[in-house]
């Protein structure tokens, strides 16, 4: 395999140029970490949206008929509090994702992904619509 940098022929096996030293990776196991790593972003980004609904309706429709006003503040603040910590979890995920995935494909979805939770945090969390 040649050196994408300087076109030095080396092993197969090698994992760096044996004339720049830089990291020699094969397009297989480019396309296998490639493949791991957009599944486990996938799966952070699946479990948030799925305890963002859980929390969702958990506030909005549960809480209500099951409590009284007056512990109605406590689960808000409770919902606050996750829903500011799991926004800000997720989006230093996703930016390490972008740091470190090479697919340009997989960053122009991650970008989406992250506009639109800055959105959603502009939209829900700073200017909510019922308070």
């Amino acid at each position: 395999m040649n050196c994408a940098k300087c076109n030095t022929p080396n092993l197969p096996e090698a994992r760096f140029c044996k004339n720049c030293g830089t990291n020699i990776i094969s397009p297989e196991e480019k396309s296998k970490t490639d493949h791991h790593t957009i599944k486990a972003l996938l799966i952070i980004i699946g479990i948030d949206y799925l305890l963002s609904v859980i929390m969702f309706i958990i506030q909005k429709l549960v809480q209500p008929y099951i409590s009284g006003d007056d512990s109605f503040e406590r689960i808000d603040l409770i919902y606050k509090t996750y829903g500011w910590g799991s926004d800000i979890i997720l989006l230093a995920a996703m930016l390490f994702f972008m740091a470190t995935i090479k697919n340009n494909m997989v960053k122009t979805a991650l970008m989406i992904f992250i506009i639109l939770r800055i959105i959603f945090m502009i939209g829900y969390r700073v200017f909510p619509l019922f308070t």
